[in-house]
């Protein structure tokens, strides 16, 4: 699996961009108004579904599932996120994918996910619930109507721990035993090959399969030939494990694959599962 170019754009869906102008004039609220309304509809929302939430000055709204015991969310820093957006009806407009935490600088999202994020640490999770003066207001925004309170279902991930549990899960659920590296990579050894092992510079020619914890494949092939010097860090440790005509299942986190900004076909903060055979080296 080869590197790919980095590129820093941090983006997710509805959550991250900030307002659009509109060609259709909308009519105005008074927002003090308007506010008012919202934190009624968010209340009748939390006794509807027997919630309980802590409540600040601006409106919004928040329920700690648990605190965390991580860092603390710096505005300007990195952030790896699981949510779900939904309005008070229920209907999701953001989702990520259990197996894909997002990843966000916090000053690029709306106002009212940056002050719901800060009652969290990294670890943390629980729910914002955020008036339309704090998301996108009067103007609304793509599939978002005007003045929409929004509720997201937030966790915030440790992107390490996260990636080793989701080995753990796989390799429980799959009745599989596995070594690991220091870096922490685990591995599985199914045919350890004759002669010498590669180094992580040699030029090897490998068949393999690359796929997903949920099982998606993203790619497959036979007798390629390359440079490890030209692949991703989890490559260069885990082939080197092999010698040639072995085989073995490889499982990389995402620090050693592709990273937050991932590649074609393969999403950012994707841990990643190889079954390799090293055909030869040079």
């Amino acid at each position: 699996m080869f590197r790919s170019i980095p590129f820093f754009v941090f983006i997710s869906g509805l959550l991250l961009i900030i307002g659009c102008e509109k060609d259709v004039e909308i009519p105005q609220t008074d927002p003090a108004v308007q506010l008012e309304t919202d934190i009624k509809l968010i209340k009748d929302y939390l006794v509807a579904n027997g919630l309980s939430a802590q409540e600040t000055a601006s409106g919004l709204h928040y329920i700690v599932e648990e605190k965390g015991s991580g860092d603390f969310i710096e505005l300007n820093a990195e952030t790896n996120l699981l949510l779900k957006g939904y309005f008070l009806d229920g209907e999701v407009f953001d989702q990520t994918d259990d197996c894909f935490p997002v990843t966000m600088v916090m000053s690029n999202v709306i106002e009212g996910f940056q002050e719901g994020i800060q009652k969290f640490n990294v670890g943390g999770k629980g729910t914002i619930l955020i008036p339309s003066g704090l998301a996108f207001g009067q103007n609304g925004n793509g599939t978002i109507p005007v003045n929409s309170v929004l509720i997201f279902d937030v966790e915030i991930i440790d992107q390490k721990v996260f990636d080793k549990n989701k080995i753990l899960t796989y390799l429980e659920e799959n009745n599989l035993t596995a070594d690991t590296t220091l870096s922490g990579i685990y591995y599985i050894i199914d045919t350890p090959g004759e002669g010498r092992n590669p180094t992580s510079s040699s030029t090897v020619t490998v068949s393999y399969r690359g796929f997903f914890a949920n099982g998606r494949v993203f790619d497959e092939r036979g007798f390629q030939t390359f440079s490890l010097g030209s692949v991703i860090q989890g490559w260069k440790e885990a082939i080197p494990l092999l010698k040639p005509g072995g085989s073995g299942t490889f499982f990389i986190p995402s620090n050693l694959g592709y990273g937050p900004t991932g590649t074609s076909g393969i999403p950012g903060n994707a841990m990643l599962i190889f079954e390799v055979k090293l055909e030869d080296f040079n």
